[in-house]
């Protein structure tokens, strides 16, 4: 474990497409919401591709078949409606909404009004769908369209009571209300929202204890302010009354593992992807939690089937290449995602992994082709870092560090990352002096980078600029005073660099009460007891940092501390195992400079 963490590109996470279960939200707007074994998810095929541009939703909108009367308006209504239509066909759509929706309220007839509600729809404008709902409304006040919209504007408004009041009318007079739709609209909102949200659903569910799409809704609102027993207790409920209600199959397979029953969450999506084969989205969430759960075979069994199943879910093929990918089996992951390119989807993703499969062979001129085709999502910086270093490795870094240049001018938002990368790649390259120069001129772009200014605290030191290094941790804490990974690198590093010892465990101590857990800050924790001579009050730290994480400086730190009670037998143990199960030397470097301080030959030890 480096203690003075770096801030590297991450590396390849299979969690990264197939996400953990707390991400598996069972959001019925992209699935099944009826009683009835219906697909899951019938809203699109998972690509990740939009139902068409912008342009092309504002034409259906203002080509609407539906016939508006335009005889009946007046002269400047009808050349507000022209106008109109002439800007949809040069692309001004702010006038296309703007003069439909004053159209809309200065007519109030229908046609004009559900017109200008596709264009405030096809355009993404809130505010404009806002105050046509409230047109609406008043022309049409039991319209279940118009309820609808009117709830959602008001829910980005955050007139959360005003919302649900439009759903609970629209569910009064029979109408299919939707309530799970802004139940998960809610996600967004800020907390405290969120729990208003949550109280409200619980007044409206005492009013209509038997409506099952606000029983439904509760649940899903307590699964996502934490409340997971809650939420389970509701669902249980609702499948007790109707056992076909899908949605809450679902819900209930993802709580289950969320409250780490992932044994009897297994078996029993097990059981219900097979009573019901058609719900997508059900079948996807066993299929994830057997990824969770180690389950790799199994889960890449039921990604073929879901494959089979729905073959128009490209995502399907791709999470099913990742989990081939996990499972060791590099052939049929390279077979799957070339079909994706051949297919022509989800190409960004599948020219990562297979520029990964590349690295992993070897072949870096492969591997350097497919990451050059990554143009965006998730993985473009991770394939822009690794295609750099390859580059720069056949001697290309000259060119290398002005295409990263060229990107800060191109990128402004970006510019910290990629300053980022070149350090980065510096330090891959075994260039750490060099790296600190470009942490130096990056600062001066941007002086206020926490992130960047950490960076060169690490490489101050590594370069034995320990005055310097201090320097910029205490700027970094001055603007982040509750920062415990500078407070603890701060701390460690008056531990081992001066005698400073009391302000040392001060700073150490108010890191872990911020990161209780954190095994390096536990590390850290033991290793100031030990210097100050509490071998007990270290062994208890150092106990519990190795015990979340085997890394050979927490070994190197526990078997010293060991040592200096006489449990040297345990110490031996410990520093062979570590010395056998590691192959890094520079990750060996703690334990090397305590065995030589102890004058113990590591070749004795294993």
């Amino acid at each position: 474990m480096q203690k003075l963490a770096w801030f590297h590109v991450p590396a390849l996470a299979l969690t990264l497409i197939l996400g953990g279960c707390s991400g598996l939200a069972t959001d019925p707007g992209e699935g099944d919401t009826s009683r009835e074994e219906q697909p899951a998810d019938s809203s699109g095929s998972g690509t990740g591709d939009t139902d068409g541009t912008t342009e092309e939703s504002v034409e259906s909108a203002v080509m609407d078949s539906e016939e508006i009367e335009y005889r009946d308006f007046p002269p400047d209504v009808l050349f507000a409606l022209l106008s109109a239509e002439l800007a949809a066909q040069r692309g001004r759509y702010d006038v296309t909404l703007m003069n439909y929706a004053q159209s809309a309220a200065d007519t109030q007839d229908p046609a004009v009004i559900r017109r200008a509600m596709q264009i405030a729809q096809a355009l993404d404008a809130t505010n404009a769908q806002r105050q046509i709902a409230e047109v609406w409304l008043k022309k049409e006040p039991d319209h279940p369209q118009a309820l609808r919209i009117a709830a959602l504007a008001e829910l980005r408004e955050g007139n959360l009571e005003q919302a649900l009041a439009y759903l609970e009318k629209l569910h009064e007079q029979g109408g299919e209300a939707q309530f799970d739709t802004l139940a998960n609209q809610a996600r967004a909102l800020p907390a405290e929202q969120q729990q208003q949200m949550l109280e409200l659903y619980g007044r409206m569910h005492e009013r209509h204890p038997d409506a099952s799409g606000i029983t439904y809704s509760l649940a899903l609102l307590n699964d996502n302010t934490g409340n997971s027993e809650r939420a389970l207790e509701l669902t249980e409920s609702l499948l007790a009354k109707e056992s076909n209600y899908q949605p809450a199959v679902t819900l209930k397979g993802k709580l289950l593992y969320d409250l780490d029953r992932g044994e009897e969450a297994i078996d029993y999506l097990r059981e219900q992807a097979r009573r019901f084969p058609d719900n997508r989205r059900l079948g996807t969430l066993y299929a994830r939690v057997l990824v969770n759960e180690g389950k790799l075979q199994a889960a890449e069994d039921e990604f073929e089937a879901l494959m089979g199943r729905f073959p128009e879910a490209t995502g399907l093929k791709l999470s099913r290449a990742l989990v081939a990918l996990e499972n060791d089996h590099p052939d049929t992951a390279e077979t799957l995602l070339n079909e994706l390119l051949t297919e022509g989807v989800h190409t960004n993703q599948a020219h990562f992994y297979l520029g990964r499969l590349a690295d992993q062979r070897d072949t870096p001129n492969e591997a350097l082709h497919h990451y050059a085709q990554v143009e965006g999502g998730n993985h473009f910086f991770q394939a822009l870092a690794r295609a750099s270093y390859i580059r720069a490795d056949q001697g290309e870094l000259g060119a290398v560090r002005s295409n990263l240049e060229n990107l800060r001018s191109q990128l402004p938002d970006q510019s910290a990352r990629l300053w980022q990368m070149e350090i980065n790649l510096l330090l891959d390259l075994g260039s750490p002096e060099k790296a600190l120069g470009v942490a130096s001129n990056a600062l001066e772009q941007n002086p206020d980078n926490t992130e960047i200014r950490y960076t060169r605290a690490m490489l101050r030191e590594r370069t034995g600029d320990i005055e310097g290094m201090e320097s910029d941790l205490r700027q970094v804490l001055e603007a982040e005073p509750e920062n415990a990974v500078a407070l603890n690198a701060l701390g460690y590093t008056l531990t081992v660099h001066t005698k400073r010892y009391d302000e040392a465990e001060k700073l150490i101590m108010q890191a872990l009460e911020l990161d209780p857990d954190n095994p390096a800050i536990l590390d850290s924790a033991g290793w100031i007891h030990y210097h100050r001579g509490q071998h007990e009050e270290a062994l208890e730290y150092l106990g519990k940092a190795y015990e979340r994480l085997q890394d050979p400086e927490i070994a190197a730190h526990l078997g010293r501390v060991l040592w200096a009670v006489d449990r040297r037998e345990e110490a031996r143990t410990l520093w062979r195992r570590t010395l056998e199960e590691t192959e890094s030397t520079e990750a060996l470097k703690p334990l090397l400079e305590i065995l030589e301080e102890l004058d113990l030959d590591p070749e004795a030890l294993q």
